[in-house]
C-alpha cells in the first residue's frame, strides 16, 4: 500500500477512539455511580457467572471485581452476601425465603400473613451454578483485564481506569464484558482528558532537547515516541522499550521523572527484581519506568529484567506461569512499554538491543545547571500529562499509518526487521505527538534522518549477534604455553598454526608451530591449514571444506571452563558455535591432539575472522 492511499484510508476512516474528558462524563458519581435503587420485577442477575473449572466458579461480584468460588463457599451465605455486595435485594425478590408471621391489623385484631424473611440459600447456590455450567468451562481464553490501555476486538484501544472503562465513544461501567475480554473493576486510576494541540508535543520536544545533552543526534525524538508509544499500552503490536544511560549529573534520573510525571497511569520503582515488577505489572497493561535498573553489584538481576522486556514488547506480551507455595500454579500476563535509567546498562545480548533503544546522556556544559528547569518541566508534564494522553489516544489511526510509512522508509534505507519495527513505532509515536497529518515521503526521510545514528544496518546486527559474541570471546583468553609463565591469547595461537612458513612475528617467535598446535590441542582445537591435504602416513587430513579450517571438539574440559561466568557457561558456546554458518557437525570423531578421537564441530578458519595467505 501506498503512502497516500494510508493517508486517505486513515483521513476516510468511519471509526475513531473518542476521548472523554477526564474519562468521567458531567454528572457520574466518583466512585462507580449511583446507590443500588430497589430491585425491579425481573431485573438481571446484578452477578455475572464466567465459568466454572475443577470445582470452582468464577464470577464478576456486584461491582465487578473477579470472584472464585468453591461449590461449598456457593452455599455459604456469608459467601453469597459478599458476592452480592451485601445487597440481598434482588435474591430476596428472586429467590424468597416465606414464613408466617402474625401481626396487627388496623383495629388491633391479631392476623397471619406471609412474608420474605430471606431468600433461599440452596436454590440461590443451585442457580449460579447452572448458570456457570451454561457460561461453560473458564480457561485461558477468557482473559480478565485489570486498569490499563488494551486493545479491543476491532483493534482499537480501550482505556480500563479501574471504576470505568473507556470503549470507543462510550463509557461502561467495570465487570463489563466484550467478547472474551473481561474487564474486572479496580481502584479508580487516572484517566486521559481531552486531546491537546501538537504545540504542548513540540513544546516537551524543545525542553527536552534544551535540557539534556544528548551524545546521539536526535536522543530528544527517541524520548517523545517511547512516551508517545508507552500511552498506547497493549494497543500497538510492537511497544519499544527504552534505556537511559549516563554518569553522575547527566540528569538522566530527572529526564526519567519528567516522562513519568507526563504518564498518568504508571508503575514507577527504583529497586526490584524480575519477580517483583512482574506482580506489579501483571495484568495491567501500563509502561513502567525503572530507576537505577543496573546500577547494582548483582548483575544477574539487572540482565532478569531485560529478559522480561523480550517477551512483553510484542504480541501479547509476556504469559507465563509461576508456582506458588500452596501448590496451585498461577498465571502472569506482563505488556506494555519499560523505560530504565542507570548509569551503565547490563551485558545486553543480540536480543535485547533490538528492543531497547539505549539514549546516551552526557554531563552539561560546564557552569550550566538545569536542576530548577528540570523540576519545572516535570510540574509542567504533570500539569499537561492527561491531555498529552489523550492526544496520544485520539491519533491512534494516524500512529498506524504512519508506522507504516515509517517502516518502508526503514526498510529503503537498509535497516533490519526488527529494527524497523523499534524504530519506525518511535518515529511514528513522535509524529503523532507533533504533527496533526500523516506523514508524507518528505516527513519520512527527515524523522529518518533525524535518527540515522539510531539505525543499526545488517553488518552491526551480525557484530552483535551471540554466535559472534562467544567467538570474541574465546579467541580473546588468555592460556599458558607450555607450564611457563607466557600466556598468548587463542587468537595468537591459531594464527601462529595459520600464517606463511616466511612470516616473522616477534611477539609469537620463538613459538614454534609445535608448540601452538599442543597447547591448542589440549584446549580441544586443531587447525588444518589449507595446504594440508595428507599427512605422511597417507591418511587425508580431517576437513568438511575447502581452505583452512577449526574442530572444536564438543566434550573438552579445559575449552567449557573459558566460558565459566559468561552467558556462554556449560553447553551454550557449542550451540552458538553451531549457529555458525559454516559450522558442521560430521558423526565421525576427530583426534585432536593427544587426545582421543572425539566428537567435534568444524568451523572455517575464514568465518571466524582469520585471514590466509595462499602459499600457507
Amino acid at each position: 500500500m501506498q503512502s497516500n492511499d494510508i493517508r486517505d484510508a486513515v483521513l476516510r476512516a468511519d471509526r475513531a477512539f473518542q476521548v472523554i474528558d477526564g474519562g468521567r462524563p458531567d454528572g457520574e458519581r466518583k466512585g462507580g455511580g449511583e446507590p443500588p435503587a430497589a430491585p425491579e420485577e425481573n431485573e438481571p442477575c446484578p452477578v455475572t457467572a464466567l465459568g466454572h473449572l475443577d470445582g470452582s466458579y468464577f464470577f464478576l461480584d456486584r461491582v465487578g471485581q473477579l470472584r472464585v468460588l468453591t461449590a461449598r463457599q456457593v452455599g455459604s451465605r456469608h459467601d453469597l452476601l459478599g458476592l452480592f455486595a451485601g445487597n440481598d435485594g434482588w435474591l430476596r425478590a428472586n429467590f424468597p425465603k416465606k414464613a408466617q408471621c402474625k401481626s396487627k391489623d388496623q383495629d388491633g385484631q391479631e392476623v397471619t400473613e406471609e412474608k420474605v424473611v430471606d431468600f433461599r440459600i440452596n436454590s440461590v447456590a443451585s442457580y449460579l451454578q447452572a448458570e456457570c455450567a451454561q457460561a461453560g468451562l473458564f480457561g485461558s481464553h477468557i482473559m480478565i483485564r485489570k486498569p490499563g490501555v488494551w486493545p479491543a476486538e476491532n483493534g482499537l484501544p480501550v482505556v480500563h481506569c479501574g471504576d470505568s472503562v473507556m470503549i470507543g465513544d462510550r463509557l461502561e461501567k467495570a465487570g463489563t464484558r466484550t467478547g472474551n475480554q473481561v474487564w474486572a473493576a479496580a481502584p479508580p486510576s487516572p484517566r486521559p482528558a481531552r486531546p491537546c494541540g501538537p504545540e504542548e508535543g513540540r513544546y516537551l520536544l524543545e525542553q527536552i532537547r534544551r535540557l539534556w545533552n544528548f551524545r546521539t543526534p536526535g536522543g530528544e525524538i527517541a524520548v517523545l515516541g517511547l512516551l508517545a508509544c508507552a500511552y498506547y499500552g497493549a494497543s500497538i503490536p510492537w511497544r519499544p522499550a527504552g534505556f537511559l544511560i549516563g554518569g553522575a549529573g547527566s540528569g538522566k534520573s530527572s529526564l526519567l521523572r519528567v516522562l513519568q510525571a507526563a504518564s498518568p497511569l504508571h508503575v514507577f520503582v527504583n529497586d526490584t527484581s524480575k519477580a517483583g515488577l512482574e506482580q506489579r505489572l501483571d495484568g495491567r497493561a501500563m509502561p513502567a519506568f525503572i530507576d537505577e535498573a543496573s546500577d547494582r553489584e548483582d548483575q544477574r538481576g539487572a540482565r532478569a529484567l531485560l529478559d522480561l522486556v523480550l517477551s512483553s514488547t510484542g504480541g501479547e506480551g509476556t504469559k507465563g506461569v509461576r508456582g506458588g507455595k500452596d501448590g496451585v500454579a498461577r498465571s502472569i500476563e506482563v505488556v506494555g512499554s519499560i523505560i530504565m535509567a542507570s548509569i551503565n546498562p547490563p551485558d545486553m545480548q543480540a536480543q535485547h538491543l533490538g528492543r531497547f533503544t539505549i539514549i546516551d546522556l552526557a554531563k552539561a556544559e560546564e557552569g550550566a545547571d538545569h536542576s530548577t528547569e528540570h523540576r519545572d518541566l516535570a510540574t509542567w508534564a504533570r500539569e499537561h500529562g492527561a491531555a498529552l494522553w489523550g492526544r496520544a489516544l485520539a491519533g491512534w489511526e494516524r500512529h498506524r499509518a504512519a508506522l507504516a510509512i515509517f517502516r518502508a522508509a526503514l526498510l529503503e534505507s537498509g535497516c533490519q526487521p526488527r529494527e524497523m519495527d523499534q524504530l519506525g513505532t518511535i518515529l511514528a509515536g513522535w509524529w503523532v505527538m507533533t504533527e496533526d497529518t500523516i506523514p508524507d515521503e518528505r516527513g519520512a526521510q527527515i524523522g529518518i534522518g533525524a535518527l540515522s545514528e539510531f539505525v543499526r544496518d545488517a553488518e552491526d546486527v551480525t557484530t552483535q549477534d551471540a554466535p559472534t559474541r562467544m567467538i570474541n570471546h574465546l579467541l580473546t583468553q588468555l592460556v599458558m604455553v607450555q607450564r611457563s609463565t607466557e600466556r598468548k591469547s587463542i587468537a595468537d595461537l591459531i594464527e601462529r598454526l595459520l600464517e606463511n612458513d616466511s612470516g616473522q612475528r616477534p611477539d609469537l617467535d620463538p613459538l614454534s608451530r609445535s608448540v601452538a598446535d599442543e597447547v591448542l590441542g589440549q584446549y580441544g582445537i586443531r587447525v588444518i591449514r589449507p595446504n594440508e591435504i595428507k599427512a605422511r602416513n597417507g591418511v587425508a587430513y580431517p576437513r568438511e571444506a575447502d581452505g583452512a579450517g577449526l574442530w572444536f571438539s564438543q566434550g573438552n574440559a579445559m575449552l567449557t571452563r573459558l566460558f565459566d561466568d559468561t552467558p556462554f557457561a556449560g553447553q551454550r558456546w557449542l550451540y552458538e558455535l553451531r549457529r555458525l554458518e559454516s559450522a558442521r557437525s560430521p558423526k565421525r570423531k576427530v583426534k585432536i591432539g593427544s587426545m582421543t578421537p572425539a566428537r567435534c564441530v568444524w568451523v572455517t578458519a575464514a568465518e571466524l575472522g582469520f585471514g590466509v595467505g595462499e602459499d600457507a
